[in-house]
């Protein structure tokens, strides 16, 4: 017999017609063959025709999935699959023939003799049926032994939902229980039913957990009446934890397209697409992804809205921008296209007035030599009309404005300022007030030169609000040295604040210095000799101070002179002598091999100029020391128990094996204790008082090398000191020397913040009157020259010269343009180092002096002050 798929339905099941449902075939009660089912006539011989019908059927099933009751789907689909391998086999497709042939020919046989004798067979019902059970189905009449229909199959007995007792299908009340089966029945059903609608609702949330969670209590059957449930729901159970698994192997393909998507930039269909996946499948990196384009999608649709509206409302006229960022998000919006089409044609017509307008304004500001507000005027001329006239007229506007601004806001004058003062005048002849201002400042220059002793004053005074939210100043002049000596030398005349390091050196060698910290390394091999590496250097009435820095080479000689009697006496100190020699090219630009022949030159030519003897002077040996660069130092602020001095040193070394990232065993290092004047009370280990105390340590192998190689050139230096300690030691001497300003420092608990530019790095020291705190930053003065040569393709050397002098610039704004980031840079730094000291609890910084090589470049001090050159 030929295999009744649609007839094996349950009662429960037959108010469905699967084959309706799912492949648009009316079954009209009847079991289909394999040749219905595919939709093909009957003994279909083409094999191919058949595979192609068996291939649509199969997509049209797998395109149903999950419409219908997931038994019934299944039997439907091994119809299907049982169609295709029989017919698409040889063999199994002839003898299927072979029988459906024959089954034919029965039933038209067996319809023809039921028509002739339907009398009798009704008869025979009627004679035979009593006490037996008819069919629902097919009313035949069974005999009460058999469970199911001897002609169709159908169940002749129903279990109870409540007891389990079995009832005959024509009962309608349990006859064990009494309850009333249909009612009773029905409420199963629902009850069941509800377990799978909740198990749906699950899955749609992408739980299939929890959706498997809730099947499973369907799956074990208490009577018969559940068993089609149960089956129902382990098939349920079976897909849903294959869903899970395609979707959880699918995840990675859609984000891989998702990605795609969003680079293609249609972020709504990666939304889509995404979403078919459940949220709860996602992995992190799915989720993120969906987080930025779903937030793309939401600025699209805010878009959209706002730029509709604006339409609606007729307010048009600064509507261009959101369509434009629209079309960054989504430029595959043809409406949107188009709209900023219109928009910018009716944008460009406004803006060409707007310019032609202010221009116009423009001239008549010039007119009456208001550069600056010509330049801010000229600077809302939208860039998109900004034709090459008005880019010309406009660079020679900002260069009046930059000029004027620059004369305005400078604090001190000198030459170049005299040259920016004359470059305005050049430009603007007619202009009585620049003209002015240039013979001011200019007599303002010779009076400086001719009286060197008399006070700086102001050009402009600074402001008090800076950008870095404190006083920034230069320290222009030595106020406690005599310098009758060097007035006439140039590299004072013009780089005085450049020689600090050398000059804090020598103050050191001549003993009038706070800090004796000395770093060069202690021959003694006794353990104590690992504490304070450098021993106190002798001090004399001549100390020669040689800094040896990234750009040059920079020495000085002091002579310390006592009048009246050693006690009560005022001790002098002269500076004899100022050597300045620059490298040929920084250190830092130069290889090991090179450095030292760079050093080597520039002792060379020290020694040519001072003389072979300058260490062996008539007046006594001079004590000679060197400078170590801050970019070589470590430096660590402690805060010591207050110990009997005696225990100081020991506690310092357990202090420095601990904070220092070095084996104290390869260091040079030394400290300097702050002397806090402790009561023999306060010395106690339960005491709160704490002495402050600094240490500063370098590679000792390194520095060791650096010596021995300037040994061999004629330097053999008696101390080696910081550069921080020695710029400490000069203002130490320098400006807290001053008796009042010490006081006030004091009194005010204040501390002064010294701005070391150098070369290739910077420093900020901050001193008190027994207070130090320093951080090193990495842009100085090189950084200003590489990115003139980068951006204006110039030589090395050339780009040094308009940094020193940019008043011989061709265009001196553009000059300020390029090297306005590093300026930001290092006002950035500053200010990030100011507020990192004051979140320490340590003393209030009053205000920042700038010292240095690099502090001499035009502009910095300015921008330090207002935080740009133009107001715009």
């Amino acid at each position: 017999m030929i295999r009744k798929y649609n007839d094996a339905m349950s009662s429960t099941q037959s108010s469905i017609d699967p084959y309706d449902r799912l492949l648009r075939i009316k079954t009209e009660g009847k079991s289909l063959n394999f040749y219905e089912v595919l939709k093909l006539e009957d003994f279909e011989d083409d094999i191919n025709y058949i595979r192609n019908y068996g291939e649509k059927a199969r997509k049209q099933l797998h395109s149903k999935f999950g419409e219908i009751d997931p038994g019934l789907w299944r039997q439907v689909f091994n119809h299907v699959e049982d169609a295709i391998a029989t017919l698409t086999d040889n063999d199994k497709k002839a003898e299927y023939d072979r029988k459906l042939d024959i089954q034919k020919t029965g039933t038209s046989v067996q319809m023809a003799a039921g028509t002739n004798g339907s009398s009798h067979n009704h008869a025979a019902k009627s004679a035979e049926a009593g006490d037996r059970i008819a069919c629902r189905k097919c009313s035949t009449h069974n005999p009460p032994s058999r469970r199911f229909c001897s002609a169709c199959g159908d169940a002749l007995f129903l279990a109870c939902p409540e007891c389990g007792g079995m009832n005959t299908v024509h009962e309608k009340f349990c006859g064990q229980c009494g309850v009333n089966l249909q009612a009773s029945a029905n409420a199963q059903r629902e009850a069941l039913e509800s377990k799978f609608d909740e198990a749906e609702a699950l899955l749609k949330d992408g739980r299939h957990d929890r959706a498997c969670d809730v099947l499973r209590t369907l799956t074990k059957a208490q009577h018969e009446g559940e068993v089609e449930f149960a089956k129902r729901a382990a098939t349920m159970i079976t897909q849903i934890t294959l869903e899970k698994e395609r979707l959880i192997d699918r995840a990675p393909d859609v984000e891989a397209e998702a990605k795609q998507l969003r680079d293609g930039k249609h972020a709504e269909k990666a939304v889509a697409l995404i979403r078919e996946i459940p949220k709860i499948l996602w992995p992190e990196s799915l989720r993120e992804l969906y987080d930025e384009v779903s937030e793309t999608k939401k600025q699209i649709k805010r878009l959209a809205q706002e730029i509709k509206t604006a339409i609606q409302e007729r307010r048009t006229s600064r509507l261009l921008p959101k369509v434009e960022r629209l079309l960054e998000l989504k430029p595959h919006d043809i409406s949107a296209q188009r709209l900023a089409e219109k928009l910018r044609k009716s944008q460009d017509q406004a803006d060409r007035l707007k310019r032609e307008k202010l221009v116009e304004k423009a001239k008549q500001y010039i007119k009456q030599f208001r550069y600056e507000r010509a330049h801010q005027v000229l600077s809302e001329v939208p860039e998109s009309v900004r034709t090459e006239n008005f880019l010309k007229f406009f660079d020679q506007v900002s260069e009046l404005a930059f000029l004027s601004t620059d004369l305005r806001r400078s604090s001190y004058t000198d030459s170049i300022l005299v040259g920016m003062a004359s470059r305005l005048v050049k430009m603007m002849p007619k202009d009585k007030h620049s003209i002015d201002r240039l013979h001011k400042i200019t007599q303002r220059l010779e009076q400086a030169r001719r009286n060197r002793d008399a006070p700086i004053s102001y050009w402009n005074e600074p402001p008090k609000n800076t950008t870095l939210g404190i006083p920034v100043d230069l320290y222009p002049r030595f106020r406690k040295f005599n310098t009758a000596a060097v007035n006439d030398n140039e590299h004072f005349d013009h780089f005085s604040s450049g020689f600090i390091v050398a000059v804090g050196l020598a103050l050191q060698g001549i003993g009038v210095a706070k800090i004796e910290t000395n770093l060069l390394p202690n021959k003694a091999s006794s353990v104590f000799g690992l504490i304070g590496a450098g021993k106190k250097a002798a001090a004399g009435d001549l100390a020669w101070g040689i800094d040896l820095s990234n750009s040059g080479m920079k020495a000085v000689l002091l002579r310390k002179e006592r009048l009246g009697d050693k006690k009560d006496g005022e001790t002098i100190v002269h500076i004899e002598q100022m050597v300045k020699i620059e490298f040929k090219r920084p250190l830092s630009r130069a290889d090991d091999a090179d450095r030292r022949g760079l050093i080597q030159d520039a002792v060379e030519q020290f020694f040519n100029t001072v003389g072979r003897d300058v260490f062996n002077d008539k007046r006594g040996k001079p004590v000679v020391c060197l400078s170590l660069p801050a970019t070589e130092v470590l430096g660590r602020f402690l805060n010591l128990p207050p110990v009997e001095d005696k225990k100081i040193p020991k506690t310092v070394q357990y202090e420095v094996r601990h904070q220092i990232p070095f084996p104290i065993e390869e260091l040079s290092w030394d400290y300097h204790v702050w002397d806090d004047n402790f009561e023999p009370e306060e010395m106690s280990l339960e005491s709160d008082a704490k002495r402050t105390c600094v240490v500063v340590a370098t590679r000792l192998t390194k520095l060791q090398e650096r010596l021995a190689f300037l040994r061999g050139l004629g330097i053999t230096p008696s101390l080696v000191q910081t550069d921080q300690m020695a710029i400490y030691n000069f203002f130490d001497f320098d400006l807290f020397s001053d008796q009042s300003y010490r006081e006030q420092m004091e009194e005010t608990q204040q501390a002064v913040g010294i701005l070391d530019v150098g070369s290739d790095a910077s420093h900020l020291i901050i001193c008190g009157p027994n207070a130090i705190w320093f951080r090193s930053l990495e842009v100085g003065g090189e950084n200003f020259t590489r990115i003139l040569v980068r951006q204006m393709s110039l030589t090395f050397t050339k780009a040094e010269e308009l940094k020193k002098k940019p008043d011989t610039a061709d265009e001196i704004f553009k000059l300020y343009d390029v090297i306005e980031p590093v300026l930001k840079n290092i006002s950035k730094e500053t200010s990030y180092s100011v507020n990192t000291y004051a979140g320490l609890d340590k003393l209030k910084l009053a205000e920042i002096k700038l010292v240095g090589g690099g502090s001499y470049l035009h502009g910095l001090l300015t921008f330090l002050q207002y935080g740009k050159f133009l107001d715009v």
